[in-house]
């Protein structure tokens, strides 16, 4: 394995640290939450990729309705490890955002989005994986127009292991910053967590996996601590010519 540590590792570490540290002393509101997400990718040949995404999120405890999420990406291979994509994600939240309530409203909010990565390859098992992402949130007014609030960027750090073809264990770390627009607030959000990934199929597989998605509340001084279980179901479908 490569014993470089990326400079990029390292001050994402201690930017992380340095959040957690600031606001360990806030309220903080803890909260369970199951992630159901359906994700296809399908191959257009060996450069362009189209990225879909399903998920659905509902509270454990009471069983109730959360968000529900889409995402369509179209990718572009830039070299052996570097990609680009971009498209389109939509959100509809059921409001207020605690379990305990019934549901009392909803908003819906259209996301235009970049997406850069970079997978490292430390050895033959293992692969670090950078991504980069900038999403311009416009959220639905009284009048169903929607109207732009802010733009979020996102980085996260992903170390994958691969013992065989068909499994794979991860372990993440991801940062939300807001910048610009209506936005009182930088921090927004950390998600770190641990998944497995099945492929039973050469196409077509699931992985479960534990998230820690810990929020800054729109007070600006107190925050959402949620536990979720994620189930993802992966398939691809492959739309290359074979060679003949």
């Amino acid at each position: 394995m490569n014993k470089k540590v990326p400079q990029t590792l390292i001050l994402f570490v201690l930017l992380i640290s340095g959040i957690k540290n600031t606001y360990s002393q806030k309220h903080v509101e803890t909260q369970n939450v199951l992630w159901t997400r359906y994700y296809l990718k399908v191959k257009l040949n060996d450069n362009y990729h189209i990225k879909e995404e399903i998920d659905t999120r509902k509270y454990l405890f009471p069983w109730r309705q959360n968000q529900f999420l889409t995402r369509t990406l179209i990718e572009r291979k830039l070299t052996p490890n570097w990609s680009i994509s971009t498209g389109m994600a939509y959100s509809h939240i059921a409001t207020p955002n605690d379990p305990d309530s019934p549901i009392t409203g909803n908003f819906s909010e259209l996301r235009p989005l970049i997406e850069l990565t970079y997978n490292q390859k430390l050895s033959s098992k293992y692969i670090l994986n950078h991504r980069y992402w900038s999403e311009f949130r416009f959220f639905e007014q009284p009048d169903d127009t929607f109207d732009f609030s802010t733009c979020r960027m996102r980085y996260k750090l992903e170390l994958n292991y691969a013992p065989n073809t068909k499994i794979t264990f991860k372990a993440f770390d991801e940062i939300f910053l807001n910048i610009g627009g209506q936005t009182t607030k930088l921090f927004d959000q950390n998600r770190y967590g641990l998944s497995a990934q099945y492929m039973p199929l050469k196409n077509l597989g699931f992985e479960l996996g534990y998230l820690n998605w810990y929020q800054k509340r729109a007070s600006g001084i107190d925050f959402y601590n949620r536990h979720l279980v994620r189930l993802t179901i992966h398939q691809t479908i492959n739309l290359k010519k074979q060679k003949t």
